[in-house]
Formats: structure tokens, C-alpha cells, sequence
């Protein structure tokens, strides 16, 4: 229980700081740990479905699915000139560098269709022949794969060189 002090002048035998009034002051109840609690939760919810949206989002817009070349052989002319990414392995003795440098060409193959790729650019020195590799490009109407990059997938497995 509070009570309340009033200094005050004049007040009978003059005494400063003497209790005046010994009235109950109304208590502030505390609030109630539920509440705190529910508050809490729902701004954590909040926080975690914002976070959760973020990452949904971020995942979502860099993703590609990549094909592999049956894929996109059997989507036909429909398949000429748009951006997809490419996936298979390098056929063995196909790789082609010409004297320019910067540009390589291979055939690539799922294991039953190949096509020929043609990809301008710098190539990673993981890229050997029979290594998969996964790219960015387009099918020309001529059925070649112009790839503008290239990726070349590490083995799984590591074997110290000899």
C-alpha cells in the first residue's frame, strides 16, 4: 500500500514533509506474463514468416533447373533461341580448340543424344574431356548449343594425382 506525502507549507504546526493524507494510492497491477509472452510469440512469428519469405524468394529467383540434352532435343524448333541451362558430359575426343584461343567446341551427351556446343569465353581447368559440365545458352536453329558460361562439376570423389 502507497501512501501519499504532501510537504506543505502552512499546514498546521508547520512541519515540512509531515503526512498530510494517509489515503491509499490506486496500485498499478502489473501486466500479466501471459500477455508478455503473446507478444512475444507474435512478433517472433512475424519475424520468422519475413525471414522465411526472404529466403523463399532469394532460393526461388536463382534456382534453374538444368536439362539434359534429350530434354532439350525433344522440345524441337521450340527450343531455338531461348535461354535454358544445359547439362551432360563431354564426349571423349571431341573437344576442339581452335588457334582464336578464347572459343572451344565439343559434343555433349546424356548417354544416348549428343550436341555439338560451341562457348567463347574462359574455360575452367576442371573442363577435360568425359568431365560433366553445365551451361548457359541457347540451341541455334543449326542444332548447335551456343553456351555464354560454362561450369565444370568437380568429381565427387577426390583421387591425389600420382
Amino acid at each position: 500500500m502507497r501512501v501519499e506525502r504532501i510537504a506543505g507549507r502552512g499546514s498546521p504546526g508547520g512541519a515540512r514533509g509531515a503526512v498530510i493524507s494517509a489515503r491509499p494510492l490506486p496500485e498499478v497491477p502489473p501486466k500479466p506474463p501471459l500477455l508478455r509472452r503473446r507478444r512475444f510469440l507474435i512478433a517472433a512469428s512475424v519475424l520468422a514468416l519475413a525471414m522465411a519469405a526472404l529466403i523463399y524468394m532469394g532460393v526461388r529467383s536463382t534456382a534453374m533447373y538444368h536439362m539434359d540434352v534429350g530434354e532439350l532435343l525433344a522440345q524441337g524448333s521450340a527450343a531455338y533461341g531461348e535461354k535454358v541451362r544445359l547439362g551432360g558430359k563431354v564426349v571423349e575426343g571431341s573437344v576442339e580448340s581452335p588457334s582464336s584461343g578464347n572459343e572451344i567446341r565439343f559434343n555433349l551427351t546424356d548417354g544416348t543424344q549428343s550436341v555439338p556446343v560451341v562457348y567463347r569465353g574462359v574455360v575452367p581447368d576442371a573442363f577435360e574431356p568425359g568431365a560433366d559440365v553445365v551451361m548457359d545458352g541457347a540451341l541455334s536453329p543449326s542444332g548447335t548449343f551456343e553456351a555464354s558460361s560454362l561450369l565444370a562439376k568437380c568429381p565427387s570423389k577426390y583421387v591425389p594425382a600420382p
